[in-house]
């Protein structure tokens, strides 16, 4: 590969409200001769915005000519402190994705391209990403207030997006759950509501559709025994953190060796490395890295070549169009089969955000051409819901 280097001079930052409490955030790097960079830093889940700890890393970039990745990390030796705080690594994630975008849009090729040949591993690049139909975000309260999750509402949404050629479908039904219950014996009594959810789409999607069930943590180790046997019976295919495996990691174990059904997770963790450790010690069977906290799109391919087994890797993506689109591009670039993750039918406008649009038909993504991740955020679509600052 012939190395270049980029030189930043300009941070930008972009939000957009989506729904209800959900906000879109994105961060631009741009290099002295205009070449621009950008990467989801959507922070929903974090307590304090992530905007201004990227600020403070990047005014150590400013001026210095980046001639790599590795050169980057070098000047931002606060990257140690990711794998502990996630406010550092949402912030270290944001500005090595908007890197390796400016990066590969230097070099004059796409980021799969670039992540392709990083990875030595690789048997074969995908240009079309099978996607997987995440129904929850579309479900929770918009600008209205509450919406619908009884479980008529949950097998209807489900059909719509199983009509659209999805092939699977995931929920996540247990609201009303919160660990630890009262009784110890049988399937907690606030479960039952999102299991009548899960039976009304397990009962009605066609034969070949498969379904996934994410429990947001929620349970604990005893709970989560019953629920497996519960979620079992209704053919569910994917169980998605009963208990948090970073946190309950010996608990998750048990949980792991007892389920018949794959388990997965750890889509807060930080680091290949750590993906690894949860991999090597069966804690969970399949790792969920998102973009936005993982460190970016380099420590997936670091991780695909150490697994001798690639099918333990499903991109997380609960979020915006440059988080889906950046997902895609890794999930391109290395070996696992399974699909990624898509947020549907949060707003009718989602597609617009980004220029060229964003192009998922028949529950597949259509990656775009173009040299980085292949598409800039649109400033209309911004200026009408939200907004552009720098700090």
């Amino acid at each position: 590969m012939n190395d270049g280097w980029i030189k930043i001079k300009n941070l930008n930052f972009y939000s957009v409200h989506v729904r209800a409490k959900t906000e879109w955030k994105f961060m631009e790097f741009i290099s002295d001769d205009g070449l621009s960079g950008i990467s989801e830093i959507t922070d929903t889940q974090l307590q304090s915005p992530v905007s201004q700890i990227i600020a403070k890393l990047s005014n150590k970039l400013r001026d210095e000519k980046i001639s790599s990745e590795e050169n980057l990390i070098e000047l931002i030796p606060q990257e140690n402190l990711a794998d502990t705080n996630l406010n550092y690594a949402t912030a270290i994630s944001g500005i090595r994705s908007a890197f390796l975008d400016l990066y590969s849009k230097r070099l004059q090729i796409s980021l799969r391209e670039y992540l392709a040949i990083k990875n030595r591993s690789l048997k074969e690049k995908k240009e079309t990403i099978k996607l997987y139909a995440n129904i929850n975000r579309s479900m929770l309260p918009d600008d209205n207030g509450p919406v619908d999750r009884s479980p008529d509402a949950f097998n209807n949404k489900a059909k719509e997006f199983e009509k659209k050629g999805f092939e699977t479908i995931k929920c996540a039904p247990f609201d009303e759950c919160n660990s630890p219950f009262n009784r110890k014996d049988i399937i907690p009594e606030e479960a039952r509501l999102g299991l009548e959810r899960i039976s009304a789409i397990s009962e009605n999607l066609e034969k070949n559709t498969n379904l996934f069930v994410d429990c947001h943590s929620r349970f604990d180790l005893n709970s989560s025994y019953f629920l497996h046997d519960e979620l079992k019976d209704r053919n569910v295919k994917w169980f998605e953190e009963p208990v948090d495996p970073e946190k309950n990691k010996e608990e998750m174990k048990k949980i792991n060796s007892y389920s018949t059904i794959p388990t997965a997770g750890a889509e807060m963790v930080y680091g290949a490395n750590n993906f690894m450790s949860l991999i090597e010690e069966e804690v969970i069977d399949i790792v969920m890295p998102d973009v936005k906290f993982c460190g970016g799109p380099t420590e997936i391919i670091n991780l695909d070549q150490r697994l001798e087994d690639s099918n333990k890797i499903s991109m997380h993506c609960p979020s915006g169009p440059v988080s889906l689109l950046t997902s895609a591009q890794i999930t391109s670039s290395i070996n696992s089969k399974l699909s990624l993750e898509h947020a549907v039918d949060e707003v009718d406008w989602r597609h617009q955000l980004l220029l060229p649009y964003e192009k998922i038909d028949a529950g597949k993504f259509d990656l775009p051409d173009g040299s980085g991740i292949g598409a800039s955020i649109n400033l209309e679509i911004i200026n009408k819901k939200g907004k552009l600052w720098q700090e």
